[in-house]
Protein backbone atom coordinates (compact mmCIF):
# COMPACT_ATOMS: atom_id res chain seq x y z
CA UNK A 1 0.00 0.00 0.00
CA UNK A 2 1.62 3.19 -1.23
CA UNK A 3 2.68 6.02 1.56
CA UNK A 4 0.28 9.32 0.88
CA UNK A 5 2.08 12.51 2.35
CA UNK A 6 0.70 14.21 5.55
CA UNK A 7 -0.24 17.30 3.93
CA UNK A 8 -0.43 20.35 7.10
CA UNK A 9 -2.52 22.77 5.97
CA UNK A 10 -3.36 25.47 8.35
CA UNK A 11 -6.58 27.78 7.38
CA UNK A 12 -6.07 30.50 10.31
CA UNK A 13 -9.68 32.34 9.89
CA UNK A 14 -10.22 35.44 12.30
CA UNK A 15 -13.37 34.84 14.46
CA UNK A 16 -14.51 36.70 17.35
CA UNK A 17 -18.16 35.54 18.47
CA UNK A 18 -17.97 32.16 16.59
CA UNK A 19 -15.88 28.76 17.37
CA UNK A 20 -16.11 25.85 15.48
CA UNK A 21 -15.57 22.09 16.29
CA UNK A 22 -19.12 19.71 14.97
CA UNK A 23 -18.65 16.64 13.81
CA UNK A 24 -16.39 15.15 11.11
CA UNK A 25 -17.07 15.19 7.86
CA UNK A 26 -18.15 12.27 5.91
CA UNK A 27 -15.39 10.52 4.50
CA UNK A 28 -15.18 10.06 0.56
CA UNK A 29 -12.14 7.92 0.03
CA UNK A 30 -10.30 5.44 1.86
CA UNK A 31 -7.24 7.08 1.81
CA UNK A 32 -7.42 10.83 1.68
CA UNK A 33 -4.60 13.46 1.95
CA UNK A 34 -4.58 14.29 6.05
CA UNK A 35 -4.92 18.36 5.93
CA UNK A 36 -5.15 20.56 9.26
CA UNK A 37 -7.38 23.40 9.48
CA UNK A 38 -7.31 25.74 11.57
CA UNK A 39 -9.74 28.67 13.17
CA UNK A 40 -9.21 31.40 15.46
CA UNK A 41 -11.49 30.63 18.57
CA UNK A 42 -13.34 33.13 20.40
CA UNK A 43 -12.43 33.41 24.66
CA UNK A 44 -16.06 32.57 25.35
CA UNK A 45 -16.07 28.83 23.32
CA UNK A 46 -14.35 26.06 25.95
CA UNK A 47 -10.52 25.25 25.23
CA UNK A 48 -11.92 21.54 24.37
CA UNK A 49 -14.01 19.99 21.70
CA UNK A 50 -13.51 16.05 20.55
CA UNK A 51 -10.86 15.17 18.50
CA UNK A 52 -10.28 19.03 17.35
CA UNK A 53 -7.45 20.96 18.60
CA UNK A 54 -7.94 24.09 19.68
CA UNK A 55 -6.32 27.32 20.74
CA UNK A 56 -7.71 30.10 22.17
CA UNK A 57 -8.10 33.40 20.33
CA UNK A 58 -8.71 37.15 20.59
CA UNK A 59 -9.70 37.65 17.12
CA UNK A 60 -12.28 39.84 15.31
CA UNK A 61 -15.02 38.11 12.66
CA UNK A 62 -18.24 36.21 13.60
CA UNK A 63 -18.85 35.61 9.12
CA UNK A 64 -15.20 34.60 7.99
CA UNK A 65 -15.46 31.02 8.78
CA UNK A 66 -18.99 30.23 7.64
CA UNK A 67 -17.47 29.07 3.96
CA UNK A 68 -14.99 26.84 5.69
CA UNK A 69 -17.69 25.30 8.47
CA UNK A 70 -20.07 24.82 5.26
CA UNK A 71 -17.17 22.95 3.49
CA UNK A 72 -16.22 21.08 6.76
CA UNK A 73 -19.76 19.80 7.96
CA UNK A 74 -21.59 19.52 4.12
CA UNK A 75 -18.27 16.95 3.30
CA UNK A 76 -16.91 19.08 0.26
CA UNK A 77 -13.48 18.55 1.65
CA UNK A 78 -14.15 15.20 1.90
CA UNK A 79 -15.62 14.70 -1.96
CA UNK A 80 -11.90 16.23 -2.46
CA UNK A 81 -9.89 13.44 -1.07
CA UNK A 82 -9.29 15.54 1.78
CA UNK A 83 -9.09 14.75 5.34
CA UNK A 84 -9.84 18.21 7.32
CA UNK A 85 -9.46 18.99 10.57
CA UNK A 86 -10.05 22.77 11.92
CA UNK A 87 -7.55 23.57 14.35
CA UNK A 88 -8.49 26.98 16.23
CA UNK A 89 -5.72 30.29 16.37
CA UNK A 90 -4.86 33.15 17.62
CA UNK A 91 -5.61 34.75 14.32
CA UNK A 92 -4.46 35.92 11.10
CA UNK A 93 -0.98 37.32 11.72
CA UNK A 94 0.29 34.59 13.45
CA UNK A 95 -1.11 32.17 10.81
CA UNK A 96 1.01 34.28 7.85
CA UNK A 97 4.35 33.53 10.01
CA UNK A 98 3.50 30.12 9.99
CA UNK A 99 3.09 29.97 6.10
CA UNK A 100 5.57 32.01 5.80
CA UNK A 101 7.84 29.68 7.95
CA UNK A 102 6.63 26.68 5.96
CA UNK A 103 4.97 24.90 8.85
CA UNK A 104 1.84 25.37 7.14
CA UNK A 105 0.66 25.01 3.71
CA UNK A 106 -2.68 27.38 4.10
CA UNK A 107 -4.18 29.74 5.74
CA UNK A 108 -7.90 31.97 5.76
CA UNK A 109 -7.35 35.32 6.69
CA UNK A 110 -7.15 38.70 4.74
CA UNK A 111 -5.99 40.28 1.61
CA UNK A 112 -4.45 43.28 3.45
CA UNK A 113 -2.28 40.45 5.26
CA UNK A 114 -1.65 39.45 1.85
CA UNK A 115 -0.88 42.52 0.37
CA UNK A 116 1.62 42.89 3.57
CA UNK A 117 3.25 40.23 3.64
CA UNK A 118 4.20 40.28 0.04
CA UNK A 119 5.43 43.71 -0.05
CA UNK A 120 7.64 42.75 2.49
CA UNK A 121 9.79 40.32 0.61
CA UNK A 122 8.04 37.52 1.52
CA UNK A 123 5.44 36.68 -1.17
CA UNK A 124 1.74 34.76 -0.25
CA UNK A 125 -1.15 34.17 -2.77
CA UNK A 126 -5.03 34.13 -2.25
CA UNK A 127 -6.51 31.45 -5.01
CA UNK A 128 -10.28 31.78 -4.00
CA UNK A 129 -12.25 34.61 -2.29
CA UNK A 130 -14.19 33.51 0.95
CA UNK A 131 -15.52 37.52 0.95
CA UNK A 132 -15.67 39.96 -1.12
CA UNK A 133 -16.82 42.97 1.75
CA UNK A 134 -15.19 43.51 4.81
CA UNK A 135 -17.24 42.63 7.77
CA UNK A 136 -17.07 45.91 9.60
CA UNK A 137 -19.83 48.74 10.05
CA UNK A 138 -18.99 52.23 11.18
CA UNK A 139 -21.18 52.64 14.53
CA UNK A 140 -22.14 55.65 16.62
CA UNK A 141 -22.58 55.20 20.52
CA UNK A 142 -26.53 55.22 21.30
CA UNK A 143 -25.57 58.29 23.34
CA UNK A 144 -24.38 59.96 20.46
CA UNK A 145 -26.34 59.04 17.55
CA UNK A 146 -28.41 61.84 17.74
CA UNK A 147 -25.21 64.03 17.66
CA UNK A 148 -22.88 62.07 15.19
CA UNK A 149 -24.73 61.95 11.93
CA UNK A 150 -22.11 61.66 9.68
CA UNK A 151 -17.88 61.28 9.10
CA UNK A 152 -17.22 65.32 9.67
CA UNK A 153 -18.29 64.51 13.32
CA UNK A 154 -16.26 62.30 14.47
CA UNK A 155 -12.90 65.09 14.80
CA UNK A 156 -12.19 65.27 17.95
CA UNK A 157 -13.91 62.27 19.21
CA UNK A 158 -12.58 58.67 19.98
CA UNK A 159 -13.52 55.69 17.57
CA UNK A 160 -12.72 52.28 18.96
CA UNK A 161 -11.18 49.90 15.91
CA UNK A 162 -10.10 46.16 16.81
CA UNK A 163 -6.09 46.82 15.94
CA UNK A 164 -4.15 50.18 14.68
CA UNK A 165 -3.03 49.34 11.16
CA UNK A 166 -6.11 46.55 10.59
CA UNK A 167 -8.79 46.53 8.45
CA UNK A 168 -11.09 48.14 10.14
CA UNK A 169 -8.72 51.08 10.71
CA UNK A 170 -7.68 51.40 7.45
CA UNK A 171 -11.19 51.38 6.23
CA UNK A 172 -11.93 54.51 8.52
CA UNK A 173 -9.17 56.47 7.61
CA UNK A 174 -9.80 56.33 4.00
CA UNK A 175 -13.25 57.16 5.10
CA UNK A 176 -12.21 60.32 6.66
CA UNK A 177 -9.80 61.47 3.72
CA UNK A 178 -12.48 60.58 1.60
CA UNK A 179 -14.85 63.14 3.06
CA UNK A 180 -11.92 65.71 3.33
CA UNK A 181 -10.97 65.08 6.76
CA UNK A 182 -7.76 64.50 8.33
CA UNK A 183 -7.40 61.11 10.10
CA UNK A 184 -4.86 62.64 13.04
CA UNK A 185 -8.19 64.81 13.91
CA UNK A 186 -10.01 61.61 15.54
CA UNK A 187 -8.62 59.82 18.11
CA UNK A 188 -8.23 55.94 17.65
CA UNK A 189 -8.51 53.54 20.43
CA UNK A 190 -7.30 49.77 20.11
CA UNK A 191 -10.30 47.72 21.90
CA UNK A 192 -9.30 44.19 20.27
CA UNK A 193 -12.78 42.03 21.36
CA UNK A 194 -14.19 44.68 23.49
CA UNK A 195 -15.62 46.28 21.20
CA UNK A 196 -19.62 46.29 21.81
CA UNK A 197 -19.49 46.74 25.93
CA UNK A 198 -17.24 49.78 25.54
CA UNK A 199 -19.53 51.45 22.43
CA UNK A 200 -22.74 51.07 24.66
CA UNK A 201 -21.08 52.60 27.54
CA UNK A 202 -20.44 55.53 25.77
CA UNK A 203 -16.10 55.08 25.93
CA UNK A 204 -15.92 55.42 22.45
CA UNK A 205 -18.26 57.32 20.49
CA UNK A 206 -18.28 55.31 17.80
CA UNK A 207 -16.16 52.08 16.70
CA UNK A 208 -15.89 49.42 13.63
CA UNK A 209 -18.07 46.30 14.92
CA UNK A 210 -18.90 43.20 13.16
CA UNK A 211 -21.81 41.10 13.58
CA UNK A 212 -23.87 39.68 15.69
CA UNK A 213 -22.51 43.23 17.36
CA UNK A 214 -23.74 45.30 15.01
CA UNK A 215 -27.29 44.05 15.19
CA UNK A 216 -27.33 44.11 19.08
CA UNK A 217 -26.09 47.72 19.36
CA UNK A 218 -28.44 48.88 16.49
CA UNK A 219 -31.40 47.60 18.77
CA UNK A 220 -29.66 49.73 21.83
CA UNK A 221 -30.18 52.67 19.64
CA UNK A 222 -26.73 53.15 17.83
CA UNK A 223 -27.07 54.89 14.76
CA UNK A 224 -24.85 52.87 11.44
CA UNK A 225 -22.69 55.58 9.68
CA UNK A 226 -21.45 52.58 6.91
CA UNK A 227 -22.15 49.29 6.79
CA UNK A 228 -19.08 48.22 4.98
CA UNK A 229 -20.67 44.71 4.17
CA UNK A 230 -23.36 46.07 2.37
CA UNK A 231 -22.38 46.41 -1.73
CA UNK A 232 -24.37 49.95 -2.50
CA UNK A 233 -22.98 51.87 0.35
CA UNK A 234 -19.42 49.95 -0.12
CA UNK A 235 -19.95 50.97 -4.09
CA UNK A 236 -20.81 55.27 -2.44
CA UNK A 237 -17.59 54.77 0.20
CA UNK A 238 -14.97 52.90 -1.64
CA UNK A 239 -15.79 53.22 -4.89
CA UNK A 240 -16.86 49.18 -5.04
CA UNK A 241 -16.03 46.02 -3.36
CA UNK A 242 -13.08 45.41 -1.16
CA UNK A 243 -11.72 42.40 -1.33
CA UNK A 244 -11.56 40.72 2.18
CA UNK A 245 -10.75 36.94 3.03
CA UNK A 246 -9.70 34.40 1.25
CA UNK A 247 -7.96 30.93 1.25
CA UNK A 248 -4.46 32.00 0.54
CA UNK A 249 -1.21 29.46 0.24
CA UNK A 250 2.59 30.06 -1.11
CA UNK A 251 3.83 30.49 -3.67
CA UNK A 252 6.07 26.61 -3.87
CA UNK A 253 2.85 24.98 -2.79
CA UNK A 254 1.09 26.15 -6.06
CA UNK A 255 4.06 25.27 -8.11
CA UNK A 256 4.98 21.90 -6.16
CA UNK A 257 1.52 20.91 -5.27
CA UNK A 258 -1.07 22.31 -7.66
CA UNK A 259 -3.14 19.74 -7.41
CA UNK A 260 -3.85 20.14 -4.04
CA UNK A 261 -4.36 23.67 -4.62
CA UNK A 262 -7.17 22.91 -7.08
CA UNK A 263 -8.87 20.77 -4.29
CA UNK A 264 -9.31 22.81 -1.32
CA UNK A 265 -9.88 25.27 -3.96
CA UNK A 266 -13.03 23.23 -4.95
CA UNK A 267 -14.06 22.69 -1.47
CA UNK A 268 -14.27 25.93 -1.07
CA UNK A 269 -16.61 27.22 -3.93
CA UNK A 270 -18.29 23.99 -3.06
CA UNK A 271 -19.21 25.87 0.02
CA UNK A 272 -19.96 29.47 -1.74
CA UNK A 273 -21.98 28.30 -3.67
CA UNK A 274 -24.12 26.06 -1.25
CA UNK A 275 -24.47 29.60 1.28
CA UNK A 276 -25.52 31.72 -2.02
CA UNK A 277 -28.63 28.98 -2.68
CA UNK A 278 -29.11 27.91 1.01
CA UNK A 279 -31.13 29.83 3.82
CA UNK A 280 -29.89 31.64 6.53
CA UNK A 281 -30.72 29.50 8.80
CA UNK A 282 -30.09 26.39 7.04
CA UNK A 283 -26.67 27.90 6.61
CA UNK A 284 -26.51 28.92 10.92
CA UNK A 285 -27.88 25.34 11.54
CA UNK A 286 -24.26 23.84 10.56
CA UNK A 287 -22.92 25.73 13.73
CA UNK A 288 -22.94 23.57 16.78
CA UNK A 289 -25.35 25.55 19.26
CA UNK A 290 -23.15 25.52 22.48
CA UNK A 291 -20.27 27.60 20.34
CA UNK A 292 -22.60 30.54 19.37
CA UNK A 293 -23.01 34.01 21.76
CA UNK A 294 -26.11 33.09 23.69
CA UNK A 295 -26.89 29.98 21.59
CA UNK A 296 -28.92 31.63 19.46
CA UNK A 297 -28.46 30.46 16.04
CA UNK A 298 -31.56 32.06 14.77
CA UNK A 299 -30.10 35.43 15.25
CA UNK A 300 -27.14 34.01 12.77
CA UNK A 301 -29.35 32.76 10.50
CA UNK A 302 -30.95 36.57 10.40
CA UNK A 303 -27.98 37.80 9.66
CA UNK A 304 -26.93 35.73 7.13
CA UNK A 305 -30.03 36.27 4.92
CA UNK A 306 -29.62 40.30 5.19
CA UNK A 307 -25.79 40.03 4.05
CA UNK A 308 -24.96 36.65 2.25
CA UNK A 309 -25.69 37.56 -0.69
CA UNK A 310 -23.27 40.74 -0.44
CA UNK A 311 -20.25 39.32 1.21
CA UNK A 312 -19.96 35.65 0.01
CA UNK A 313 -18.94 35.21 -3.79
CA UNK A 314 -20.54 32.14 -5.44
CA UNK A 315 -17.70 31.56 -7.77
CA UNK A 316 -15.04 32.67 -5.50
CA UNK A 317 -13.56 35.12 -7.84
CA UNK A 318 -11.10 37.60 -6.92
CA UNK A 319 -11.64 40.88 -8.59
CA UNK A 320 -8.25 42.71 -9.71
CA UNK A 321 -10.18 45.82 -8.81
CA UNK A 322 -11.24 44.77 -5.17
CA UNK A 323 -7.47 44.27 -4.71
CA UNK A 324 -6.41 47.20 -6.17
CA UNK A 325 -8.86 49.34 -3.24
CA UNK A 326 -7.00 46.54 -0.37
CA UNK A 327 -3.68 48.45 -2.01
CA UNK A 328 -4.96 51.97 -2.65
CA UNK A 329 -6.10 52.06 1.53
CA UNK A 330 -2.59 50.82 2.66
CA UNK A 331 -1.82 53.40 0.55
CA UNK A 332 -3.78 56.21 1.85
CA UNK A 333 -2.83 55.18 5.35
CA UNK A 334 1.39 55.36 4.55
CA UNK A 335 1.75 51.06 5.23
CA UNK A 336 2.65 51.46 1.27
CA UNK A 337 4.33 53.79 -0.46
CA UNK A 338 2.93 56.39 -2.81
CA UNK A 339 4.01 54.67 -5.58
CA UNK A 340 5.04 51.30 -6.22
CA UNK A 341 4.04 48.29 -4.12
CA UNK A 342 3.47 44.87 -5.24
CA UNK A 343 2.28 43.65 -8.27
CA UNK A 344 -1.71 42.42 -8.62
CA UNK A 345 -0.04 39.37 -10.35
CA UNK A 346 2.06 38.39 -6.82
CA UNK A 347 -1.28 38.63 -4.76
CA UNK A 348 -4.00 36.51 -6.15
CA UNK A 349 -4.62 33.94 -9.01
CA UNK A 350 -8.09 32.79 -10.54
CA UNK A 351 -6.71 29.75 -12.22
CA UNK A 352 -7.71 27.23 -9.92
CA UNK A 353 -11.33 28.34 -9.39
CA UNK A 354 -12.25 28.57 -12.63
CA UNK A 355 -11.57 25.30 -12.78
CA UNK A 356 -13.43 24.15 -9.68
CA UNK A 357 -16.60 21.85 -10.75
Amino acid sequence: MRQHRRTSAVLAVCILLLGLAGPSAPAAAAEKDKISVGVALPPHAASGHGHHKLDLAFCSQLLCVIPFEVARAKGFFAEEGLDVQLIYMKGGPPAVGALQAKSVDFIGTTMDLVVKSTAGGKPIVMVASTARLPFFALVVAPGEAGRITGPEHLVGKKVGVGNLGATDHLLVQLLLRKSGIDPEKVSFVSLGPNILQTLLVGQVEAAMVQEPALTLASRKGARILVNFMDQHQAQTVLGGQYQFMGLITRPDVIAGNPSLVQRMSNAIVKANRFISKEPGPTIAGLIPESLLVGGDPALLGEILDQFKGHLYPADGRIQSEDVTRVIEAQRSSGLLPAAGGPDLSLLFTNEFVERSR
